[in-house]
Order: structure tokens, then C-alpha cells, then sequence
């Protein structure tokens, strides 16, 4: 289940970066498809005003639990640089060895913040000037999503590593299991179908909870087993101090960035709940970020066959290989999200409607956010290329200043010049959206030309 190792170093470019790629882009769909099928049922849950403030929850929530859950993302970067420089290598035995060091730091940081997340809750959501109803549904959505945390980071953890270690079918097969569980239990503890009580927002954030025990109890199953020579003992569960100050070394910049990107995505929220009768452009965005979705899959697909094209080929000493794979890969990402905008652009109010059918309001917002913030989702895709390099050479603090570039700098600047200052409300929000993926892409290739991913990580041993 392993693409051949000369296959990734000498292969067809284009054609590994599919290989590798297109297993992600499957499950991303199912991913999509699990998000859209939340949104689905809760858009049906009930009366018109309790489906609208629960897709509105759903949109609140996710910001605030990603800033909990951000933390091991960007320790999910350390994964992807080291296993995949470290096979690139031949170095197996320490891509083993450093897996079995990332299980351990995932459990002890889940641990810790899924207790910051419970009783954390009602504070940040204090901050916001929700609906009492939005409000208690975000609590009763989070609360179960933070119990269950420790499965979500593993999950994330697992699927990091498979895919750099050449491995991107496990993932795409193990994860696309739990997706499909989720989407199967979503209507009957929802909606309460087969005689189960109707659950609404509890019934969500328990899904997506039994999903991720799932596909972590297998995925630690087959570290454990092995697979293509990466195989986890108890040995190597023991702390290694090596080991552990090479994963914060990389992995704490990464973190530090996807947390700021978090937090400003904690504080758009914010301030589009402070714009009149806020649910509606709220679930607006819910349901247009859901739409928006789908063109980001081949993106990150093709992101994630590069970057581990890039740690293989720097690994194994093959610099112009790595330069080669980013160069296809930003291009290929531009164009395809070119496409998608167009198609958004047109069809932005039906979409919508599909999602949320007794909301008018809300598929009226949803299709003018869809054709304003479409015009820079190609820029976004440049950004999000640049990055996958630099996770690939595992030098992750430009992606954190790129990260706090495009959030903080650019997109929540903006918004709030734009939508609250200039009292140009929606739009305004909007257009400030649209111009942060422009500047970050500025900022993203200016990092590409400096030069910095040409250095590997293991050689600092």
C-alpha cells in the first residue's frame, strides 16, 4: 500500500503528485460530504428558525474548536516533514520511532486542552453578541466535540503520517470508513429516525465523536502491525528527548501559525456577529464555506502529494525535484480554482437553496458572499502551494508569519475596516475576505523566491 520510494524520486512528476494525491482528494469528499450532510439535516431539524440557529451554531462552533484542535495540526506539520525526509532517506527505523513520539505528545496535548476546551466554552462564546439561541446550541455542539477531542487529534495525527510516509491509501480507506459512519448515524441522532430521540446539535457532535474513536482504534491497530517496514513498538513510545525537541523545533512554529489562523478566524466570527440580525450572514457563510469546500479538494490533494514529494526528494538530497514539484503544482492549483469561481459565481444562489431551502435571507447572503469572495479563491491557492513546501522542508516559521499575514494583517483588518468602520456591512465583510487570499499569495511567493525549504530538517542531528 506503499507508492514505491523511485517511483516518488524519479517518477513522472504530475503523475506522482496524483498518485499520491488523489487518495486525499477521496477522502476530502467524503470530508465535504460529511460537513454538507451536517449541515443537510440540521438545515431540516424542526421549525425554520431552529434549523437556521442551529447551521448558525455549526458555523460559530468549528472557529472556536479549531483553536483547541490547531495546536495539533501544526504538530501534525512536524509529522509530515519528518517520516517523509526520514523514508526519503532510508531511514525507516526513525520515521518509527518519531511516529511513536507524535502519538504520545498528541494524547498528553489532547488531553490537556480538552479539559481547557469544556470548561472554557461558555467564556469565548461570551465574547460574541450571539442569539440565546445560537449561543446554547455553539455550548451543547463544543462540549461534546472537546470531550472527544483526543480521538480527533489522533485521527488528524494518523493521517499525517501515513501520507508521508507513502502510504496515502490507508488514510483515504481508514478515514473514508469513519466518514461514512458519520454520515450514516447524522439523520437517526439528529433527527431521531429508528426510534432514537431527536438530538439536533447533540446528535451532530456525537457522530462526528463515535466516527473518530473509530478510525483511531484502527489506525493505531495498523501502526502497531505494520506497514511497509513503519511499524510502532512500546519501545518507542518511551520518551526520547531527541525526538521530542525535534518535533516542538518544527512542530511549535506550525502550531503557533494554525493557532493565530484559528484565533482570527475566532475573531471574524466575531465581528460578523455583530452586524444587524447577525444568524443570517452567519449561516450564510456556514453554508457558502461548505459549497466552498469542494474546490478546495483537489487542492489539497495535490498539496499533499507535493509536499511529500518535497520532504522525500530533500531527504534523499534531490533539491530540483522538490522545485519542480511546487512549480506544477501552484500552477495546476491556480487554474483549477479559476474554474471553480466561475461556476460558483453563477450558480451561488441555487447552491445555497439546496442547503438551507426555508431560509431566503440566508440563500440571498449566501449567493452574494459566494460571487464576492469567490474572485480570490485562486490566490488562495498559490498560498496554500507555498505552504505545502515549506511543510514538506519541515521550515515552519514562515508558514506562521503567513498564517498571521493572512488573518490578522489582511483578512480581519480588512473586515473590520471594511464591514464595520466604513459601515459597508456585508459587502464590506466580504470584499475584505476576497483581498486577504490576494496580499497572502504576495506574501506566500515571497517566501518561495527567498529560498528558505531548500534545507533539510534531519541534517540538524
Amino acid at each position: 500500500m506503499k507508492v514505491p520510494e523511485k517511483e516518488i524520486l524519479e517518477g513522472d512528476i504530475l503523475k506522482i503528485i496524483f498518485v499520491l494525491g488523489w487518495p486525499t482528494m477521496v477522502l476530502q469528499i467524503l470530508q465535504v460530504a460529511y460537513n454538507m450532510a451536517d449541515t443537510f439535516w440540521l438545515g431540516r431539524w424542526s421549525s425554520g428558525e431552529k434549523a437556521q440557529s442551529a447551521v448558525a451554531a455549526m458555523q460559530i462552533s468549528w472557529p472556536v474548536i479549531f483553536v483547541m484542535i490547531s495546536i495539533g495540526a501544526g504538530f501534525g506539520v512536524a509529522a509530515i516533514s519528518l517520516i517523509s525526509q526520514y523514508t526519503g532517506a532510508g531511514k525507516v527505523e526513525k520515521a518509527s520511532h518519531a511516529t511513536g513520539q507524535l502519538i504520545i505528545i498528541a494524547i498528553l496535548l489532547a488531553l490537556t486542552l480538552s479539559a481547557a476546551g469544556i470548561l472554557l466554552t461558555p467564556y469565548l462564546l461570551n465574547i460574541m453578541s450571539l442569539e440565546n439561541r445560537v449561543e446554547v446550541y455553539s455550548i451543547q455542539y463544543m462540549r461534546i466535540i472537546f470531550l472527544g477531542l483526543p480521538f480527533v487529534f489522533l485521527s488528524y495525527m494518523f493521517m499525517a503520517v501515513f501520507r508521508a510516509f507513502g502510504s496515502p491509501l490507508i488514510p483515504m480507506y481508514v478515514n473514508g470508513f469513519g466518514v461514512i459512519v458519520n454520515i450514516a448515524l447524522d439523520p437517526v441522532l439528529i433527527n431521531g429516525y429508528f426510534g432514537f430521540p431527536s438530538l439536533g446539535v447533540y446528535g451532530a457532535a456525537i457522530a462526528t465523536i463515535i466516527s473518530r474513536a473509530l478510525t483511531t482504534a484502527i489506525s493505531l491497530y495498523i501502526v502497531h502491525r505494520g506497514v511497509a517496514g513503519l511499524k510502532v513498538y512500546l519501545r518507542h513510545l518511551k520518551p526520547s528527548l531527541f525526538y521530542v525537541k525535534k518535533i516542538f523545533h518544527i512542530g511549535s512554529p506550525a502550531a503557533l501559525g494554525q493557532f493565530s489562523s484559528a484565533l482570527g478566524f475566532f475573531a471574524l466570527m466575531t465581528i460578523i456577529s455583530t452586524l444587524p440580525n447577525s444568524t443570517v450572514p452567519i449561516a450564510a457563510y456556514g453554508v457558502g464555506d461548505r459549497i466552498i469546500e469542494f474546490g478546495f479538494i483537489i487542492i489539497m490533494g495535490l498539496d499533499m502529494g507535493m509536499a511529500t514529494i518535497v520532504g522525500h526528494s530533500l531527504g534523499a538530497g534531490k533539491f530540483s525535484r522538490a522545485k519542480e514539484a511546487f512549480r506544477t503544482a501552484v500552477k495546476l492549483s491556480f487554474v483549477l480554482l479559476a474554474i471553480m469561481t466561475v461556476i460558483i459565481a453563477a450558480f451561488g444562489e441555487e447552491l445555497v437553496a439546496f442547503f438551507i431551502p426555508r431560509s431566503p435571507e440566508v440563500i440571498k447572503e449566501g449567493g452574494r458572499f459566494l460571487l464576492i469572495f469567490g474572485l480570490g479563491i485562486p490566490f488562495f491557492g498559490v498560498f496554500s502551494a507555498v505552504e505545502g513546501l515549506y511543510q514538506g522542508a519541515g521550515r515552519t516559521f514562515p508558514i506562521l508569519v503567513m498564517d498571521i499575514s493572512r488573518l490578522w494583517l489582511f483578512r480581519v483588518l480588512m473586515v473590520y475596516l471594511l464591514g464595520i468602520a466604513l459601515s459597508m456591512g456585508t459587502t464590506g465583510v466580504w470584499i475584505g475576505m476576497a483581498l486577504s487570499n490576494v496580499l497572502a499569495a504576495g506574501v506566500a511567493m515571497y517566501y518561495y523566491f527567498k529560498g528558505d525549504w531548500k534545507h533539510r530538517v534531519i541534517e540538524e542531528e
